[in-house]
């Protein structure tokens, strides 16, 4: 019979180098040459840091992103979504997220000319127009309440607010239904003044773009000039990790399913154990063959699936490990998540993280593959204050972790006896049975 032929090890993949330079009203220019992708992306990247918004105001800064595209002085309205789908253009992403805001539209490279001068006018003279406000206000109420009916939503909210309930990661980055009722075409307008600099913006780049490039964007860009007024303040420190385990079970009588978050903060991506932590994240949780997928849902059948991920902002990162579990079983699985994340107990071996390095380095060139998916990343390098040398670097790193060092790494920073474990479901019957399996709730 013959044998299967070895799978060699990836080549090593390096992100894109770019090319950045600066006009004179500060706006910095980052373009990735990607031939043959010829739809470009661009990306502006406004360092407004959420810890700057009004407390009473907090989600004002996510409708301002996405009212950009609502219309502007010269194209108001409807004119200005006719506009960009003549040239081909549409806008792929627009919002805000702990570090900063972006808006990134897509147009043919053959379109460009057309296209970014009206970006540059969402940018420079949004409308903010009373009819549109209004709209996307509802429509982000009608969202918030969505999410407060859905036990998934509510336990990743419950888990933040265990983890920074004094921070605004602690938070909803598009607020709640009390700060955004009240948010007025004049609030949007107010943020985003202070917001919206050119000095502390980054436009991005990314696609087979034209060899005119540089002279469309000049033409767009260059009057853009920041308003007599004092920009936003930095971003308030990051919170602490908890020091010891915190329970809570938030109530849903009617739920049809239980959901379990467990997580905690931990150093974000400029820290030396970075590497090692994606390492373990991936054979702990990230990977379909993981510890916890395959105890909780191959063995046990205690849920369709479950999965760890890390999140990283600027100062801080969140590990967060998620499972939908039946209400019978829901505090088994609660017991045995918590049991697989106390690597210390059971090391990572080297063929695991193996496999986790393979997976890393083998999925990435895949997920980097598109324009859209370059410029993305580069919008969270520029909010994260990191950049595609860091990434190489990363990169190159996490194909020499061993399992040493992913276990103590995990091990270090992911403490089953500090961590945050939010459960959303029936709390007359999910109360006792955690209760058995000893975790015993702070409060429901």
């Amino acid at each position: 019979m013959a044998r299967r032929p070895g799978v060699k090890r990836s080549p090593l993949w390096r992100f894109p180098t770019g090319s950045s330079r600066t006009l004179g009203n500060g706006l910095r220019i980052d373009r990735f040459d990607l031939p043959g992708q010829r739809v470009v992306t661009m990306a502006l990247v406004l360092e407004a840091a959420l810890t700057a918004e009004p407390p009473d105001r907090e989600g004002v800064a996510t409708l301002a992103m996405r009212a950009l595209d609502e219309g502007t002085l010269d194209h108001p309205g409807a004119t200005l979504g006719d506009a960009l789908e003549g040239c081909g253009a549409v806008t792929a992403d627009a919002g805000a997220g702990l570090d900063g805001a972006s808006l990134t539209i897509e147009a043919p490279a053959t379109r460009l000319d057309e296209a970014t001068p009206l970006m540059a006018e969402m940018v420079q003279q949004p409308s903010f127009a009373e009819t549109d406000v209004t709209r996307l206000v509802q429509d982000r109420l009608l969202a918030i309440a969505t999410g407060e009916a859905s036990p998934s939503v509510v336990a990743t909210k419950a888990l933040y607010q265990l983890l920074a309930d004094r921070h605004r990661l602690g938070r909803p980055a598009g607020g709640d239904a009390g700060t955004v009722a009240c948010l007025t075409p004049g609030d949007l307008r107010d943020w985003y003044t202070a917001a919206a600099r050119p000095d502390r913006a980054r436009l991005i780049i990314a696609g087979d773009y034209p060899d005119s490039v540089d002279a469309i964007v000049d033409r767009a860009f260059t009057g853009w000039c920041p308003v007599d007024c004092p920009p936003l303040p930095p971003a308030a420190p990051p919170p602490s990790p908890p020091s010891s385990r915190r329970l809570v079970v938030v109530d849903r009588p009617d739920a049809a399913q239980v959901s379990l978050r467990i997580g905690t903060l931990i150093p974000t991506r400029t820290d030396a154990d970075w590497p090692a932590l994606q390492v373990a994240n991936a054979v702990v949780g990230s990977m379909f063959g993981s510890r916890l997928n395959r105890l909780l849902r191959e063995e046990r059948g205690l849920t369709y699936g479950a999965g760890s991920g890390l999140v990283p902002t600027r100062d801080t990162a969140v590990f967060m490990a998620q499972a939908e579990c039946r209400l019978e079983v829901a505090a088994e699985a609660a017991r045995l998540a918590l049991e697989v994340l106390d690597v210390a107990s059971a090391p990572l071996t080297e063929t695991e993280v193996a496999d986790a390095i393979a997976f890393i380095t083998g999925a990435t060139p895949l997920r980097l593959s598109t324009a859209h998916a370059v410029a993305t990343q580069a919008v969270s390098f520029a909010l994260g204050g990191v950049g595609p040398d860091w990434f190489n670097h990363y990169m190159s790193t996490v194909r020499n972790i061993t399992a040493e060092q992913a276990t103590a790494a995990f091990a270090r920073h992911i403490r089953p006896d500090a961590i945050s474990v939010a459960v959303c479901g029936p709390a007359g019957a999910l109360v006792p049975a955690l209760e058995t399996a000893g975790l015993v709730p702070d409060h429901t």
